[in-house]
């Protein structure tokens, strides 16, 4: 097959696949279940090469498609669904192998020490928590949309610069741009927010 034919095919499933998550942002599950059909057993295989545990890969990857569902408003943002939901399935994996890792160590921390904060101090961080939130939703507020994606997209879903760039069709250097002007607009915020505490 000609490269020209190859390139042909995967812009056609690339259009497909964006039609699908379209029509999952719309609430359409019969599309959900079109991605699912579509993928899941090219996922799983991927994702033994993180998890040698079938069953395991097999929630992780199952867990993608709930991750896709739950999130469906954003996907009419993604430009390249494919990299996108790879990229989950790949972060679900290595984060289950992360959190195996931490019950280890933790488990032998444990055996050598029994702490526990008090009650008021439980409830001086749970307030702390709360004001923060509040206070970094009123900030993502003042960020243009598409700086905030893509910073949503490596803060908070832990993409990597190249992965997002593939998931949204940007090159990696404006992804950083974008990543950095949404840091310039929450840097200065908090510098506003501090004069006025002050």
């Amino acid at each position: 097959m000609k490269t020209k034919d190859k390139e042909n095919i995967q812009l056609q499933y690339q259009s497909q696949d964006q039609e699908l998550f379209y029509k999952i942002s719309e609430g359409e599950y019969k599309s959900l279940e079109t991605l699912f059909n579509k993928y899941y057993e090219n996922l799983c295989d991927f994702g033994l090469r993180y998890e040698s545990n079938l069953a395991i890969v097999e929630e992780k990857i199952a867990d993608v498609f709930i991750l896709l569902w739950n999130k469906r408003k954003q996907l009419k943002s993604i430009d390249n669904p494919k990299p996108y939901i790879y990229v989950i399935a790949k972060n679900n994996l290595i984060k289950k192998t992360k959190i195996k890792l931490m019950d280890r160590l933790d488990e032998n921390y444990g055996k050598h020490v029994l702490l526990s904060p008090s009650k008021e101090e439980e409830m001086i961080v749970k307030e702390e928590e709360i004001l923060n939130t509040s206070v970094m939703l009123s900030i993502m507020d003042k960020i243009p949309k598409k700086s905030l994606r893509i910073f949503e997209l490596s803060r908070i879903d832990g993409f990597k610069y190249k992965e997002i760039s593939e998931i949204v069709g940007l090159s990696p250097r404006t992804v950083e741009n974008h990543i950095a002007l949404a840091m310039k607009y929450i840097r200065k915020e908090l510098e506003e927010l501090n004069k006025n505490r002050t």
